[in-house]
């Protein structure tokens, strides 16, 4: 049972080791693709759905009560954010775990970490 994904870059299709430890406890403590044991939490949602579901009830806000087209989108983003799955993402490298049971030390994003992370990343194992 390894792990697959695509590279952000350039969209290959890459394998992922999952360690036995990992497939046992089923909680995620390091990555396997970068050894960092820094994550958030989000749930399981395509970013791009949710901005397009935002604009579309802008778009038709003109059309109807203003009110009416934005509470259905806030309404339809209520009930996904309910619905779907939380999943861990790596600040490090930004592997994304689906499936994993949460770990209770791993919080929702930290713009903070992610900057951190992002103009000083922490010297290669």
């Amino acid at each position: 049972m390894d792990g697959e994904g695509r590279c952000r870059s350039c969209g290959a299709a890459t394998a992922l080791p999952i360690p036995a430890e990992l497939r046992g406890s089923r909680v995620v403590e390091s990555c396997p693709a970068c050894g960092s044991s820094l994550f958030y939490v989000q749930r399981d949602f395509n970013q791009k759905a949710g901005l397009a579901i935002v604009a579309l009830g802008a778009v038709l806000a003109p059309f109807t009560p203003y009110y009416s087209s934005l509470m259905v989108a806030a309404l339809i983003d209520a009930l996904l954010y309910a619905l779907l799955p939380e999943i861990t993402v790596c600040y490090r490298c930004h592997a994304h775990f689906r499936g994993f049971t949460r770990n209770p030390r791993h919080q929702a994003f930290d713009l903070h970490m992610a900057e951190q992370y992002d103009v000083h990343p922490p010297p290669e194992a």
